[in-house]
């Protein structure tokens, strides 16, 4: 076996992406010596503007990237890099987003990757943009590593998509509605999308690290309203952030195989893994 440590790498679209998918993972495995990584295609300069931050849209670039560097700093993550994509038009650039994933697969040579589902939980265009592209780019770097053309140990890569059950969306929706936290939606632009709960072959039990998780969303500071309003609510946080799901792509789920309870269940083994 490779001394090369376990590395788990994420790929999104904004700064805060990351954050409210995958903070309860890399803070439970940070941790544990897992070399943890995000790439994110796009600084969020589209993104909304808290009002009491007096950051300018000029700024927002500059302060939305500070601001994922610090949330992820809260998680134990330090490997963060971006693309030079812009947001809201990700997708106009299909074959460069492919290619400047290759290049950080490359360079990171993740034994677990990790994506929004294809809808893009918000069905956010950048988001669908950057799953799709992943998942070209993973296939691509299963190939060289069966091949032989990284340096790498037996490990067998694997690719993982976050989403929504539609179990908890409906939870969340009902949450939202208890405390007047603006949800788009079915049908509205951004609205979240749920999956339906068999799909998730992988439940991750976050409950001890909540606080952490909220730390880190709190760093998002330009961010906050709309779904942030729920960090003011501890008594609810539970429903939420207590387990985060996500589904295997690669390899593929056989027919009897027990759920998973982490995204490095198959390399750290059991339930502690996290």
């Amino acid at each position: 076996m490779s001394a090369r440590p376990l590395t788990l790498l994420g790929c999104f679209a904004h700064p805060d992406d990351e954050t409210w998918s995958m903070s309860g993972s890399f803070a439970l495995l940070a941790p544990k010596g897992v070399h943890c990584a995000v790439w994110t295609a796009t600084r969020g300069e589209a993104g909304e503007i808290a009002p009491e931050t007096g950051v300018t849209r000029e700024r927002l670039a500059e302060v939305r990237e500070a601001e994922e560097r610090a949330a992820l700093a809260v998680l134990g993550v330090e490997d963060a890099t971006f693309g030079d994509f812009v947001d809201g038009k990700v997708s106009e650039r299909a074959a460069d987003l492919v290619r400047a994933i290759q290049v950080t697969l490359d360079r990171v040579q993740p034994d677990v990757v990790v994506t929004m589902e294809p809808n893009g939980v918000t069905a956010h265009a950048d988001h669908m943009a950057v799953s799709a592209a992943t998942r070209t780019a993973f296939s691509a770097y299963v190939a060289l590593r069966g091949n032989g053309e990284l340096e790498r140990d037996v490990r067998e890569p694997r690719l993982y998509y976050w989403g929504m059950p539609n179990s908890k969306l409906d939870r969340f929706r009902e949450i939202g509605a208890e405390i007047g936290m603006e949800i788009p939606a079915e049908g509205e632009p951004f609205a979240p999308r749920g999956t339906p709960d068999e799909q998730f072959t992988c439940r991750v039990d976050t409950a001890a690290v909540v606080d952490l998780a909220v730390r880190a969303l709190r760093q998002h500071r330009t961010q906050m309203g709309g779904f942030y309003a729920l960090l003011d609510r501890p008594d609810l946080l539970a429903d939420v952030f207590d387990v985060v799901d996500f589904i295997r792509i690669h390899p593929a789920p056989q027919p009897g195989d027990p759920p998973e309870s982490s995204l490095l269940e198959a390399f750290l083994g059991g339930p502690a893994s996290a």
